[in-house]
């Protein structure tokens, strides 16, 4: 620049060249200048390092110590002063808030909380034609509210905005302790008002810290005699170290008493339990409920059951407040659990052993599972026979079985499984045996019936062959040879003493005519009994009802039958199907 200036006083070339030398230099100085202002422009864009603050009612908050010292460094010295240095600061409400009632804002920038609520100032910093506002946030809090325990510690809110190294902190009670953390914890029962002192001395309350009243979970206490000790459970007291431990009472020391180890349930009864608390800090406490003591008993410690059956388990000697703890699901891989309250379920044949908690006492029940069964479809029986029913995969030296039958006139049954056949029918015995039902279908039949069903299902068992030829030849039958020569051997000869055997229609209408008939269609097997002639029609053949194929009734659903199709006799289920037209019984 100087170097321009000096060009510019020794030229002599001409008014123009030094007209336009002083016209590079007018514009260098206003560059100059407009750098400088630019610079100062620029540190506005920093004037606040922070754009809120937090205080509590009755506390003040100086706005001018969130100025940026960036932006004080660079624009002011150490002996500030704004008229002097060019400058301008001011503070006025924002138009959102043009009057707030909840606080006051003096011309220093000084903003005194009055109430809650939240305020915002627009902060104005004036520098020649230069100005710029920012808004600044003052969030005002109300006694921040801290519900704790006893032995609880909770952390201050207003640690946060008074720093716990600068501001001293204060209760109101020695019960709360304000800790050098900025936590307070409660040593004592009675609630306190949490104080910090600020910068000129003025406390402001921040905190009200209010404690719980212990107390016991229940109204009362039910425990069963000969349970664990144990100690009840208080709620709202968390013993602080160095605290003395409770000291229980008892009203009668003869139903529960202390112990080494706790609280001991001593015999069956009401009385009143009191517990007094000693804090560090304040007055004793003292709870009292009642504690009640049971003597419960389960039904069945030795239990006997079948697989796959669920059994009820009752609990006596309880209260209306004891509490069952069934252990629900609890090995359920194992032989026997609960599925649910009161219901033992049998999984597996085995041993197992299952555990009830009640009113804190285990109660150990012993279960043994079996597997009972009949191993026959049922009993095919005649009038005045008796037979022995076996029951299967039971534990003969613990097991349970009983015996009923549900037509005593048929078939009685005694309480060994000994059935008397009393005369000709159907009925069912049930065997309850380890809580599992076994239905035994039984059917009493006359006894030439009986023999001649015997009769049949022994021929099938033996090597034969279907002939109308040769039907009356040994090993040889048709379907109405066969039911004429096992019946004739009872003296049943369906009208033809000797010689040839009458065909399956001439059989059906002697039936008729001589008062054996019992059904004109099929019927289910539980209505026919051993010995019965079952007649078939399968197409019009001109014979009585059409009637072309008889078979025998052997019992429990078994027919047997002079089978063309298989050139033999064979022994096979009974069909009840539409091609039967009539059911008699020879013997009836």
């Amino acid at each position: 620049m100087l170097s321009l200036i000096k060009d510019v006083k020794g030229t002599t070339n001409g008014l123009g060249k030094v007209k336009k030398h002083r016209k590079m230099l007018c514009l260098f100085v206003m560059l100059a200048f407009t750098c400088l202002v630019w610079q100062k422009a620029s540190a506005l864009d920093k004037l606040l390092y922070q754009e809120s603050a937090s205080v509590f009612v009755g506390g003040s908050v100086s706005l001018r110590g969130y100025i940026s010292e960036e932006f004080l460094e660079l624009n002011y010295n150490e002996d500030y002063n704004a008229a002097d240095a060019g400058y301008s600061i001011a503070y006025g409400w924002n138009d959102e808030n043009p009057e707030p009632g909840c606080a006051a804002l003096d011309s220093d920038g000084t903003v005194t909380a009055l109430a809650a609520g939240s305020v915002k100032v627009d902060i104005t910093f004036t520098y020649n034609d230069i100005e710029q506002t920012e808004v600044f946030t003052v969030e005002i809090c109300e006694p921040e509210q801290i519900n704790i325990a006893y032995g609880e510690s909770s952390t201050l809110k207003a640690a946060q905005i008074y720093d716990t190294g600068k501001y001293m902190y204060t209760s109101s009670d020695e019960s709360i302790v304000v800790n050098g953390d900025g936590s307070v914890t409660a040593h004592g029962f009675n609630s306190a008002q949490v104080y910090a002192s600020v910068d000129d001395g003025k406390k402001i309350e921040v905190a009200q810290v209010n404690v719980a009243s212990p107390s016991f979970i229940t109204e009362s206490l039910t425990r069963a005699a000969g349970a664990p000790a144990y100690t009840p459970e208080i709620t709202g007291y968390t013993p602080l170290e160095g605290d003395e431990a409770v000291k229980w009472k008892f009203a009668d020391e003869t139903i529960a008493a202390v112990t080494d180890g706790g609280i001991a349930a001593l015999a069956p009864g009401e009385t009143e339990m009191t517990a007094v608390i000693r804090p560090e800090k304040g007055d004793n406490i003292k709870l009292t409920t009642k504690i009640i003591v049971t003597n419960p008993v389960i039904s069945e410690s030795d239990i006997v059951i079948a697989e796959d059956i669920t059994k009820e388990i009752t609990i006596d000697g309880l209260s209306e407040t004891s509490v069952i703890d069934w252990n629900i699901g609890i090995s359920s891989e194992g032989c026997a659990y609960f599925k649910k309250e009161g219901k033992l379920y049998a999984n597996a044949m085995g041993e197992d052993t299952v555990t009830i908690n009640v009113d804190g006492k285990d109660i150990n029940c012993y279960v043994t599972v079996t597997d009972p069964y009949f191993d026959e479809d049922g009993i095919t029986t005649y009038k005045g026979a008796s037979d022995d029913i076996v029951i299967e995969g039971i534990d003969e030296s613990v097991s349970t079985v009983t015996f009923k039958s549900k037509k005593k006139a048929i078939a009685d049954v005694d309480e060994y499984g000994t059935i008397e056949a009393k005369k000709a029918g159907n009925t069912v015995i049930v065997a309850n045996a380890d809580g599992r039902k076994i239905k035994i279908p039984v059917e009493v039949a006359p006894l030439k019936g009986y023999k001649a069903s015997q009769k049949a299902i022994s021929i099938s068992n033996t090597k034969t062959k279907y002939s109308q030829a040769k039907r009356m030849s040994k090993g040889y039958y048709d379907c109405s040879s066969l039911i004429w020569r096992i019946y004739s051997q009872y003296g049943v000869y369906f009208g033809v003493n000797s010689g040839w055997a009458p065909t399956a229609a001439e059989i059906a209408k002697w039936c008729t005519n001589n008062g054996k008939k019992i059904y004109d269609k099929a019927v289910s097997s539980d209505k026919l009994l051993p010995g019965d002639l079952i007649f078939f029609s399968y197409t019009k053949n001109g014979r009585y009802k059409n009637i072309s194929h008889v078979e025998i009734y052997t019992g429990q659903d078994m027919d047997v039958s002079a089978s063309s199709s298989n050139n033999r006799v064979i022994h096979y289920e009974y069909s009840q199907n539409n091609s039967i037209v009539m059911i008699a019984r020879p013997t009836k």
